[in-house]
Order: structure tokens, then sequence, then C-alpha cells
């Protein structure tokens, strides 16, 4: 039984709803700031949208929020082994210098329902999502700027998303860093392959 499927209704979030249900918190400050005041200013300014589940014995509630917008996995200049890896698996009829997706800018779920394996039903309901044949637009990969976390990176590889290097000094010199510089890097770049749906 999934709860946000079979328990929840699910709604673009608006000023509206906001003001309809009790503030919403998932115990990270920068997130419950997101979608208290600038989650419709990005729809506003068609940035990202943020949806949301709610409580259907109690629609004040909300249990779960996220925010999609369009994105690509640059694969031009990846490294030799990364690129030709992402390469063998799409299509070779014509070659891509990106390969569309869709970001998972915001995910977040309410501390009342930590816990219970939420936040990998979301998870799984984005991918539902956007392998349907009702998405009008191609969509290879879901990904995700990872914060850079343990916790947070075995949350989405126990959702089968991976790393798009197989190492930190990797991304940090494909996201600008210098050799000789150290290794700083606040978030991960993790996808999962849309086509792994077909299993």
């Amino acid at each position: 039984m999934a709860f946000l499927s079979d328990s929840c209704t699910f709604h673009e979030l608006t000023d509206d709803i906001l003001a309809a249900c009790q503030p919403f918190s998932c115990g990270n400050e920068d997130l419950d700031d997101f979608f208290a005041h600038d989650a419709t200013r990005y729809a506003h300014f068609l940035m990202g949208k943020t949806y949301c589940f709610r409580s259907g014995s109690d629609p004040s509630k909300i249990v779960c929020a996220l925010t999609i917008s369009n994105d690509s996995i640059r694969i031009y200049d990846l490294p030799r082994s990364r690129r030709d890896h992402m390469k063998s698996l799409t299509h070779h009829e014509k070659p891509l210098r990106r390969y569309p997706g869709v970001l998972i800018g915001r995910l977040g779920v309410s501390r009342d329902f930590a816990g219970q394996g939420i936040g990998s039903e979301a998870l799984q309901f984005i991918k539902g999502w956007f392998f349907s044949s009702s998405n009008k637009t191609g969509c290879r990969f879901v990904i995700v700027d990872a914060v850079n976390e343990p916790q947070v990176i075995a949350f989405y590889e126990k959702n089968d998303f991976l790393c798009l290097f197989s190492s930190e000094e990797q991304e940090f010199l494909y996201t600008g860093g210098k050799k000789g510089q150290p290794v700083v890097l606040t978030t991960r770049l993790m996808y999962y392959d849309l086509l792994e749906m077909r299993k």
C-alpha cells in the first residue's frame, strides 16, 4: 500500500493552498523557507513548478512537497570514460550534446510523516510521471543535485540513482574547480535512467 497514492491528494502548490494549509516543515530551514515564500514565484517566472501531496484525512496538512524543472546532462565535456558510458545508454543515430531530463530541485517530507518511506514514494511517483506516455516531451533521466552528505547520497542510491561521476575530484573539475585546489563539493550530481522502468 502506497501512502501518497492511497491516502493523499496531489496538487500544484499555489498561494491559495499555502493559505489553506498549516505551515509546512520538513526540518530543513532552507527548504521550509523555499516552499513557504519562493516556490510560487519560481512558478510565476517559469523557473520550476512545485507540487504537493495533501493528507486525505486532513487537507490542511501538506505531507510532501517537490519542485521540478527541465534540465539535461551535458555529455560533450564529460571525461571520456563517463562520456562513453553515457553514450552507451542511448541510441547512436545522431550524437547529442545533451541528454534530456527533469531536475528535482527541491524535495521535502513533513516532519509529521518522516520515517515512513514517503520520500522514496515521491521519487517513484516522479519516475512514473515522466516515464508515462502522457508526458509530452522527451525525458530520459531524472536528475538531482543531492546534498553531499552520506545519508542523503545513500537515500538516492537506495532509490536507484547513480552518481554521474565516479569520484568527487572528477565532478569538482567538471563544475569549474581547478587542479590542485582542495576538492569541496556541497552537492553530487546524480541521475536515474527512466528506461529502467521498462524492467
